[in-house]
């Protein structure tokens, strides 16, 4: 194997654990990243084989691996490039909340990071939460664990700060499209009528 095929290995192992994004503060992942670049073309044509592509964005700095719409009896004769990872309700609304401010920060701010914090996440998610729960203590590990999880997925980076701020990460764009945000708030707003079972037009007192 010569020096080209290792270097691809190195990158198709680690996109295969997951996106890999543009780290220039971090040694091995800004070498990763320059190498996906060098051999992008290889790495195409290699996942290609197996019914994925590479989704590659260097304006915002992260690749991923897709898989392409086949058919379902092929599908099945193709291996899994892709860990299917369900997530729980309180992370699906992390997720959509912050998709959505990662809209509007896109549309007005000049600054090229959108931020967060543990504290902002808790206030925003614990108004949804909090509906049938008395143990306030086990909300607060919900959404712990939500914040915990993309961060291992990449969707968000910690800036290593006391204030525990969090760079929410742009290939979030490539995960959740508006359609399904807005199927996800229909769902919202049918549970709320039926927890409350109120109509509609009914104010809440």
């Amino acid at each position: 194997m010569d020096i080209a095929q290792i270097e691809k290995a190195q990158v198709l192992g680690a996109l295969y654990k997951g996106p890999l994004f543009q780290q220039q503060d971090n040694p091995v992942r800004d070498r990763l990243w320059r190498l996906l670049l060098k051999h992008q073309n290889g790495v195409r044509k290699h996942v290609a084989e197996w019914g994925g592509d590479l989704e590659l964005d260097e304006a915002e700095g992260y690749a991923r691996f897709i898989e392409l719409d086949v058919d379902e009896d092929i599908r099945e004769q193709l291996p899994t490039i892709i860990e299917k990872r369900q997530l729980n309700y309180p992370t699906t609304l992390l997720v959509v909340l912050l998709r959505k401010q990662l809209i509007e920060h896109q549309r007005f701010s000049t600054e090229t990071m959108l931020r967060t914090n543990r504290a902002d996440i808790h206030e925003q998610l614990t108004n949804f939460l909090n509906a049938g729960q008395t143990d306030e203590a086990k909300v607060r590990d919900r959404i712990d664990e939500s914040i915990n999880t993309l961060e291992r997925y990449g969707l968000l980076r910690s800036l290593g700060n006391e204030g525990e701020e969090y760079e929410v990460r742009r290939i979030l764009n490539s995960f959740v499209d508006g359609e399904f945000i807005n199927e996800f708030e229909e769902k919202l707003r049918q549970y709320a009528l039926t927890y409350f079972k109120q109509d509609p037009d009914h104010d809440a007192d």
